[in-house]
Formats: structure tokens, sequence, C-alpha cells
């Protein structure tokens, strides 16, 4: 059937926006080098003591090992990698890499392309393929699969490949050679760690780098009820954010914010904030923990945030919360924070490393619970009250009497430096105040 032309101008712009939207989508997906598979492998640097450059025809000669494994890309998309080759850690043996002083791993492809692995990530954590990962509606990214039925995998430098299946018969030597790597958890993004090409290691003794902390937007601190919570950190890439709203130290295995690397941002605008959502809505007393792992560098510190709900939905029937305090403390540091506000103190708490129990100046930690304090010299005791409430404390025992009912604690109050010291939580809980320390930066906070 032949077109006239007056059909052809009504058919033109069609033509014209099929032709747009596949360029769109062209340009949205990672391009796909085409590349003539790399003959030669060299291993250098400082952390192995016989540089080596094995040829194609050599590692073809060496025992193969066959792996599939599971992958996560940074759009995110899953799929499976099969891969055929030599095992990396046997080639880092015949190039004699130095064990315990060997910390970082840089691989570089034959076109410029260059990836940082820490040799702990490499070979101290353990990586799996996990055959349950694809759970999830249509297999998407953003879904956890399960880690059951985990399967151990060694990382390999395949000399044949496929990517996107899980079956043997597709593999070629296309992207060869290619390092191929398991995942450390179910979640974990290594599609970008596939490095194509591959024709230079270089082992290196030099320390890594940590990755910058997460921050949070709002940062903590007292919060209208439904605030929804955003998490950040240097470049929102491959630095991941793993988070925890139960109090407990986030890993690997924790939630993710950023599934979606930032290079993508601009190309899915329109689910951005559907996959990288914010932690909330908080309704109550809530802390945030936060960490970055990401390749190349070590965790980050472990950034901790409070909120405290400071009102209710006037609509939903309830009293709104009255306002709290918050006290801030670190073990050894003079400097404490009320409600945000420095205040010095004339004594820094301390551990009472027998009793596993922090001590704090008396004085201040009643008052600023607004209770009151006194000294009785001849008995050697100090009176805390706080309205019908009394606690009455013994130096150097660990007997005290709560509203005139015994109690033994498991820590006494002493006298050191001429300051009254007191066991923080015993008092503070008593004085109905919530106490929770941080380990990893030795802060503790009060709130009443």
């Amino acid at each position: 059937m032949q077109l006239s032309k007056r059909n052809l101008r009504r058919l033109m712009p069609i033509f014209l926006c099929i032709l747009l939207a596949a360029a769109t989508v062209n340009l949205m997906m990672p391009t796909v080098t085409l590349a003539s598979p790399s003959n030669a492998l060299e291993i250098t640097g400082d952390g192995v003591t016989n540089p080596i450059t094995f040829t194609r025809e050599q590692l073809e000669g060496m025992e193969q090992h066959q792996e599939v494994y599971s992958s996560i890309n940074t759009w995110p998309t899953k799929q499976w990698y099969v891969g055929k080759g030599v095992k990396l850690w046997d080639l880092l043996l015949e190039a004699g890499i130095k064990k315990g002083e060997a910390k970082l791993i840089n691989f570089t492809s034959k076109d410029g392309y260059t990836l940082t692995l820490t040799f702990k990530e490499l070979f101290q954590d353990r990586r799996y393929r996990f055959p349950h990962f694809m759970i999830g509606e249509d297999g998407d990214g953003h879904l956890p699969g399960s880690s059951e039925e985990g399967v151990e995998v060694d990382p390999i430098i395949g000399l044949l490949s496929v990517e996107g299946s899980d079956d043997p018969k597709y593999m070629n030597d296309m992207n060869t050679l290619l390092l191929m790597i398991g995942q450390r958890s179910v979640t974990e993004q290594t599609g970008n760690l596939f490095v194509k090409y591959l024709n230079k290691i270089e082992v290196l003794t030099d320390e890594p780098e940590k990755w910058d902390a997460p921050k949070a937007n709002p940062e903590g601190g007292t919060a209208p009820r439904g605030t929804m919570v955003t998490l950040s950190n240097l470049y929102n890439d491959d630095d991941k954010i793993y988070y925890t709203t139960d109090g407990s130290t986030p890993t690997l295995n924790s939630p993710m914010y950023n599934w979606i690397a930032s290079r993508w941002w601009s190309a899915r605008a329109d689910v951005l904030g559907s996959i990288n959502r914010p932690i909330g809505p908080i309704n109550e007393n809530t802390t945030i923990k936060a960490i970055t792992i990401g390749p190349g560098k070590m965790d980050s510190d472990v950034a901790t945030f409070h909120y405290y709900v400071d009102d209710t939905d006037p609509d939903d029937g309830q009293e709104p919360t009255k306002d709290l305090k918050v006290i801030k403390l670190t073990i050894g540091q003079p400097t404490a924070y009320i409600d945000g506000e420095p205040y010095i103190l004339d004594a820094a708490p301390y551990i009472n490393i027998e009793a596993g129990r922090t001590l704090v100046p008396v004085r201040f930690i009643s008052e600023t619970l607004g209770a009151g304090v006194k000294w009785n010299q001849e008995a050697g005791q100090v009176i805390i009250t706080d309205g019908e409430k009394e606690i009455i404390l013994t130096i150097d025992s660990k007997d005290v009497l709560v509203g005139g009912e015994k109690q033994t604690i498991d820590c006494e109050a002493i006298i050191r430096s001429n300051r009254t010291f007191v066991p923080l939580r015993f008092v503070s809980e008593t004085l109905e105040a919530q106490v929770e320390y941080i380990d990893e930066t030795k802060e503790i906070i009060i709130t009443k």
C-alpha cells in the first residue's frame, strides 16, 4: 500500500516522536563500549615482591574456575553474571603479594577506567552469590531480595563471561579480561565493580581513607510530628548510606537510603523521591543511626541523629506532649550541652571501669533535671529531692534509699577531686529521665 503525500505529512510527527524517544532512552542508559579483549595483565605496585605480566595464553593455561554472580548496578537494576577464569588471589600470589602490608588494589582497564578496592573488602569480607536475590516485584534493584542459601564465591579475572544471564552457554570473550566479584549483602551494588578490558592491577600499601559520615536534614533535636528526614553524604553515588531507626548500629545488611546513584538523578527524576525515600514520618521520639559504606575506603564513623517530637496533631484527639529537655555529655569532656546550649562542668564525666558505669557530678545532673541537692557531712550522704521523691546515696556504699525503700546498686557514689560523683543512669532514671549511651562517640543523651 502506497502512502499519499498528505498521509506522509500526517505521520511525520509520529516518526519524529519515535526517533526522539529512542534517542532519549539511549542517552539514559549506560554506554556500551565496544572494545577488543585484553590480551595481557600486568600486576605491579609496592604491595608485591614480584611484579609480573601474564599473557592471555598464560592465563588460559592456569587452573580455571567458573562462577555465577548476583549483581546490582547503581541505576539500580538486578542482573546475573557468569564467568570463567583465574582466581584473583592465585594471580596475586604469583606476583608475591605482601600479606599483612597490602591495603589497596587498583584495577585499570585498557580504555583508562580505574577502580580502587580495599584488601579487606576483597579478601577478608565474605562475598556471595544470592540465588534468591531477584525476589521482589519485577526484580527491581531497590526491592531487597532474599539472602537465604547464599553461596560464597571468590573474585576471578574472567576470560569468558556473560552479563545479564546465568546460563554459561552464552559466555564469550567480548568484555574480558573482566574483574568479577560477589556481593557482601543481598542489596550491595557491585555492578560498577565489574571492570571490563582489565589490563593492569596495582597493589599498594597505602592506608585506605575513610568515607565521610552521613548528614541529616533536619539534623536532629526537637521536631514536629510528621517530620520527614533526608540523608546525604559527599557524593551520593558509590558511597552508599545504610541506616537504622531502632537504635542498633547500621551495617551492610541494614536498609539502604540512596539506592539511585547521583549520576542517574536527572534521568530518574520521576521516581527519585519514591526510591531514595525520606525516612518518616517521625511521630514519636526516634533515633536514626547512619553509616557510609562504599568501595575503596573504610566505612565512615556512625552518625547519630535524635528526634524528639514536641507536639501532636491537634485533630487526632491526643494531648500535646510537653517540651523535652535534652542533655548531652561526652565521656572525659568538661563541656555539656543543655538543649543545645554549651555548659562548662567543673568535672568531666568518666567511666568506672570495674562496674562499667558512667559517673557524673551530682549537683549538675540533679539540678539540670529539676531536682535539689543537699549534703550531709556527718553521714557522708548526698540527698537528692524531686518533689515528694527523695534519693539518699552514701559515699562508697552500694546501698541507697529511694522514697525510704532500700535498694542496692552496682556502682557507689564517690568523692573524686573534691567533687561528689554519682552513677548517671541510676540517678537519671530514678528522676524519670531517659538515658542513651552512644559507644561510637562516647556520648550520653539524657531526655526528660
